[in-house]
């Protein structure tokens, strides 16, 4: 999906939509509105959803103008342009697992699934975002609603932007995070599973497809594994895994699990040489690259799955609505001292890293000019005082991670599914009491009792292993050599983003010995300098201002 749409403000009516060559997946144009869809959304009606029609969302449209869109569910990047009022409309599903990017600048605006096509338009600003670099050479990833240069934004996930010659606004569709209570009620655990099972169904149909799974080793690609063949029971089902070897703990995980629902199953096995082979390419698909050696790793598996199925169905989500991740934990314990140590006295200091718990004595590069984060772009880790807000924090500020593995599979000509980014579930969470996601015996606790009668308790209570490499001399040769090649100390004086004495330092760190903290900085700082090279050298500064966004209704 790629279009550029020129507002002239002097001239009513006249604003002109500028249509790719390739045609998006789903478009409509009828009374004035072009209407261009990515995903697979769908309407919701009284207590279920049904397919999505266009015509039918078009006249939604007509008749309760923006309130259509609170009506959208599933995974979808929606663009509708009115061309009698001027007025352009982006949306997105709430954790965005549909990518799109936008660049606004004065009397146009484009929009695209890929980052990377709109970094090709002649006159746009390459002027560096310096915050947003300096948080992604720590954390992997740019900060929500960022990237690298200032002109170039991603739609913001869970809302509807409206574009007009004059202004820009924000709306937050449903549901709204600000809309609900602390729960202080337990959750049903059969109710939880009759509606996984309901967003599993929606996220078909299959239409003779062959399917497959993103399978880890963990109970999230396990539990859609089940209830596929609970959906599909005559069809085949492929399965798939990527680790660094044999005795990588998810390889053995996903194997036993493709074991005991009989799937045909695919292992990929990748070093350090894999990974270097696909680094460049994987920063040139997704123009907004980050994931340390996961995206690559996954671009690899992505190849391989594509030779095998069309559809592939991932876990992916459900992390974050039911509290999976190790931060999760994290947050929970400290409240849970804290609420302990407070009377006699004693503080405890919350570990703000977000994805990592860094490595002390060890920096990441630092960006030539500024000097610190910005509070917008802090951790819920750092404010949140439950899960509840936690969650209600990532609804309203998630980054491109997941609309990235999108990106990729659809380059390999797959189409990634995640059954958990389904509204349904998102606010069965959101009603969601903390005791019911956290407690002393681990993560996800109503999720794992919600599955009692479809995954054996060998998988729902099987420890989840962190799928990466492993650090050893093999990656730490070939990560010195990708620092040699990349990050030279003419190469990064001459652009004059990256501050080299910091470059030098990361690279004698690395040469010392290679640990998970120092090989993500290295990892990010290569990231940067491949995105340059590939998007930013030899194309011509100009200058171009954004006009403010305004967040309506907050």
């Amino acid at each position: 999906m790629f279009a550029v749409i020129e507002f002239d403000a002097t001239a009513p009516g006249n604003a002109e939509l500028r249509k790719p060559a390739a045609g998006p997946e789903l478009a409509i144009e009828a009374d004035g509105l072009s209407l261009q869809v990515s995903g697979r959304p769908r309407l919701l009606r009284g207590a279920g959803s049904v397919d999505f029609e266009p015509a039918s969302f078009l006249e939604m449209f007509t008749q309760t103008g923006i309130a259509a869109f609170d009506c959208l569910d599933g995974q979808y990047a929606i663009a509708l342009f009115d061309s009698t009022s001027r007025t352009a409309y982006l949306a997105r599903d709430p954790f965005g697992t549909i990518p799109l990017y936008r660049a606004h600048v004065r009397n146009w605006l484009a929009y695209s699934v890929s980052m990377a096509d709109l970094l090709q338009l002649e006159g746009l600003t390459t002027d560096y975002d310096q915050a947003a670099i300096a948080y992604f050479l720590r954390e992997g990833w740019a900060p929500p609603f960022t990237t690298f240069l200032k002109a170039v934004k991603p739609a913001r996930p869970g809302y509807l932007e409206v574009f007009t010659p004059e202004a820009q606004t924000a709306h937050r569709l449903h549901p709204r995070p600000g809309d609900y209570p602390l729960p202080v009620h337990a959750s049903e655990p059969k109710t939880l599973l009759s509606k996984v099972r309901q967003a599993v169904r929606d996220s078909g149909p299959t239409d003779s497809r062959r399917i497959g799974v993103a399978l880890s080793g963990g109970i999230d690609s396990a539990a859609i594994t089940a209830l596929l063949r609970e959906a599909h029971p005559g069809e085949s089902l492929d399965t798939f895994t990527v680790g660094y070897g044999p005795d990588d703990p998810e390889i053995r995980g996903a194997r036993a699990t493709a074991a005991y629902f009989g799937t045909s199953h695919h292992e990929l096995f990748v070093g350090p040489s894999e990974v270097r082979d696909h680094i460049e390419e994987t920063v040139a698909i997704l123009g907004n690259p980050g994931g340390y050696d996961e995206l690559p790793c996954l671009s690899a598996l992505w190849s391989l799955a594509a030779k095998h199925v069309d559809v592939l169905y991932s876990g992916n989500v459900s992390d974050a609505i039911f509290a999976g991740m190790s931060t999760h934990r994290r947050l929970w314990r400290h409240k849970t001292l804290e609420r302990y140590l407070r009377p006699l006295g004693i503080g405890r200091a919350v570990d703000h890293g977000i994805h990592h718990k860094a490595q002390p004595g060890s920096e990441p590069c630092s960006v030539i000019g500024y000097g610190g984060a910005s509070a917008g772009f802090r951790h819920w880790l750092g404010h949140a005082s439950t899960l509840f807000e936690a969650l209600k924090s990532d609804l309203d500020a998630w980054d491109e991670r997941t609309g990235a593995q999108t990106l990729l599979a659809r380059h390999y000509g797959i189409e990634l599914r995640a059954p958990f980014a389904h509204k349904q579930l998102i606010e069965f969470a959101l009603c969601m009491r903390d005791a019911d996601k956290v407690n002393i015996f681990g993560v996800k606790r109503l999720f794992r009792r919600s599955l009692r009668s479809v995954l054996p308790a060998s998988i729902r209570y099987r420890r989840k292993g962190i799928q990466h490499l492993r650090y050893d001399a093999e990656m730490q040769t070939m990560l010195l050599e990708l620092v040699e090649h990349y990050l030279s100390g003419k190469s990064v004086r001459r652009r004059g983003v990256l501050d080299p004495s910091s470059v030098e330092e990361i690279k004698a760190d690395v040469r010392y010995a290679l640990t998970p903290t120092n090989f993500r900085y290295a990892w990010n700082a290569i990231l940067f300098e491949i995105w340059c090279r590939k998007f930013v050298d030899g194309v011509a500064t100009t200058t171009q201002h954004e006009a403010p966004l305004s967040i309506a209704g907050e």
